[in-house]
């Protein structure tokens, strides 16, 4: 399966591994929109630089506005990775 791999902010990272956060947001840009396109169907997620990881399905990628107590701005666009089921 191809993965996409993200280094989160601890607080980002419990947030998704608890259940809270179900999407995670990526700057619209040059970087991330060469990156974001390449048929990923599994992200990874790093807690920080350490070796503590979570690996889901990524049910979709959308553009999109984020929720700001999800680490979003208010009113700006985003590439919205939208989780699926945790598989490891």
């Amino acid at each position: 399966m191809k993965t996409l791999h993200l280094i989160l902010k601890h607080k980002w990272y419990d947030m998704i591994a608890s259940g809270e956060k179900t999407e995670e947001y990526r700057n619209l840009g040059y970087y991330w929109n060469n990156r974001i396109w390449k048929d990923y169907q599994c992200v990874c997620f790093h807690r920080g630089y350490t070796n503590t990881i979570m690996s889901f399905i990524i049910k979709d990628i959308v553009i999109g506005f984020g929720k700001k107590e999800w680490g979003a701005k208010p009113k700006i666009p985003y590439f919205v990775i939208k989780l699926g089921r945790r598989v490891a």
